[in-house]
């Protein structure tokens, strides 16, 4: 077997978690624009690639796929997931089985104002949201909102530009950082995860919960799973309403007795460790996906009360 771990960045941990299920002979290859990825001392072989943005991106990938025999596909960064998405039929076609969204689905949750009205029409609770300062200033008015609020890109990752403004000028400064930013409000109560599976037909394979203690710069440094199951009911809903195929990763609060998803990643999110030290094996089940096999995982099979620190 031979897995593409696209853009794998620093995330070598997933290459070692994936080789505990590999067999003598099966290779795991990790891309990246850089010599200088931490990943690559994880795989058996590393590709340099063109940048993201590139006219010969995509056909650089799709060749790679071919001369190495890829038979499974991954990424691990959001702006190469939804680049991947827009191809996965072409994949599929050379007989990669991708573990990427489609083109519509990665659409979605690439764009924060997307995911805003996608979470909305679906029914879940999330942070109100606004595309220009006129409808901000509208809501304060109304007794609606107030300060501090979240300032972020439409379609960044991570914590990029995010800044939290306590008042119009920072608000006004943020706002103007670049185009296409938008207004959240900023939500109160506990800082929560998900870590969730899909198999390839978009089916809910998993959903693992858990706690966040510390983040930064966008990354989960510290989290404890936790069995709950208003968590749990949102994670499967929320899987199911997307109807993606493989790993997915989102933010949320637990707050005012509600579950507030706030941010949705189509991939393997910086937490994951935690859930897999509780037992919750995803890349075991993606091994038996693409060797055509019924994965063994069941629902809420893993251990509440584990914690993880990085």
């Amino acid at each position: 077997m031979n897995l593409l771990f696209s853009c794998i960045g620093k995330r070598g941990y997933m290459a070692r978690l994936f080789r505990e299920q590999l067999g003598p002979g099966d290779r795991i290859i990790g891309t990246s624009n850089t010599r200088w990825t931490p990943g690559f001392n994880a795989c058996d072989k590393s590709y340099l690639m063109p940048d993201l943005t590139s006219p010969e991106y995509l056909p650089a990938v799709l060749e790679l796929c071919e001369r190495e025999r890829i038979e499974g596909l991954l990424s691990f960064f959001d702006m190469d997931v939804h680049r991947l998405s827009q191809h996965v039929d072409a994949f599929e076609a050379i007989g990669v089985k991708c573990f990427i969204p489609r083109a519509e689905t990665a659409d979605i949750c690439f764009d924060k104002w997307r995911t805003f009205q996608f979470l909305r029409e679906h029914g879940f609770d999330t942070a109100e949201t606004w595309l220009d300062l006129e409808g901000v200033k509208h809501a304060m008015d109304e007794g609606r909102l107030a300060f501090p609020v979240f300032v972020k890109p439409r379609a960044g990752f991570g914590s990029r530009n995010t800044f939290k403004a306590r008042n119009w000028k920072e608000l006004d400064a943020f706002f103007g950082l670049e185009p296409d930013m938008i207004v959240q409000e900023a939500l109160g109560g506990d800082a929560y995860d998900f870590d969730i599976l899909n198999d390839l037909k978009g089916r809910v394979l998993s959903v693992v919960c858990w706690r966040k203690s510390l983040s930064r710069m966008g990354e989960t440094e510290q989290a404890t799973t936790v069995h709950d199951e208003r968590l749990s009911a949102v994670g499967q809903r929320l899987a199911a309403a997307l109807g993606h195929a493989g790993p997915l990763d989102a933010d949320l609060f637990m707050w005012n007795g509600k579950v507030y998803v706030l941010e949705i990643n189509l991939r393997f999110g910086g937490g994951y460790p935690t859930s897999h030290l509780a037992g919750a094996d995803f890349p075991k089940a993606i091994v038996q996906m693409i060797n055509g096999q019924a994965p063994t995982i069941k629902q809420g099979d893993y251990r509440a009360g584990i914690s993880m620190m990085k």
